[in-house]
């Protein structure tokens, strides 16, 4: 899995959280269904094809959850002063949307938003 960059936190953010840009591409497979987000069971925001935003969190273990018509679980360990870039994922399975969450290289996701639609649950 790759690794979070230690870089100067985003706007908005605080030294002691880690910064986490979740991000959607274009044209993405299940493309009408918009992907809701969890942190620990608390609504972050939803994805909807071409968009991104940023969240600022604790550093410690996370339950980053999607859901779709499914639901997908990843635990992911946060560090404070660190940027995470994490693209939802959906593929269809039969009758369902199935969503899953990846770690992207900061190279790759900050490359991947550069032409997503910022969305501002957080800022």
């Amino acid at each position: 899995m790759p690794t979070a960059q230690q870089s100067p936190p985003a706007s908005g953010a605080s030294p002691s959280q880690a910064t986490v840009y979740f991000y959607r591409l274009h044209s993405s497979p299940g493309a009408v269904v918009g992907v809701d987000l969890k942190d620990n069971g608390i609504d972050i925001g939803t994805l909807q094809d071409g968009t991104y935003f940023v969240y600022h969190a604790n550093p410690g273990k996370h339950a980053l959850t999607a859901t779709t018509d499914t639901a997908a679980t990843e635990n992911f360990t946060l560090q404070a002063g660190a940027t995470y870039y994490i693209k939802a994922i959906v593929v269809r399975k039969q009758e369902t949307f199935q969503p899953s969450l990846s770690v992207v290289f900061d190279l790759q996701g900050q490359a991947a938003i550069q032409n997503l639609q910022p969305l501002a649950y957080h800022e």
